[in-house]
């Protein structure tokens, strides 16, 4: 799988995307900052919704590589 989005991310927004789990097993639930949703539209030329949706399918790529 290509990671377009996922390069183009800071460290710590690169280590958001790749978390499982809070302290004492919490499940994490990954929610991108708006502002970033923003760049990366401008940055890929693609819409929020769709910046959204592939930031999701390749948290998921990378949540199975982990394993």
């Amino acid at each position: 799988m290509e990671l377009k989005v996922y390069s183009r991310l800071s460290t710590c927004s690169k280590r958001a995307i790749s978390r499982k789990r809070w302290h004492f097993g919490k499940s994490y639930q990954y929610v991108p900052r708006g502002r970033l949703l923003v760049r990366l539209a401008k940055e890929l030329a693609m819409s929020k919704e769709a910046v959204y949706s592939q930031l999701m399918k390749e948290r998921e790529y990378l949540l199975k590589q982990q394993k």
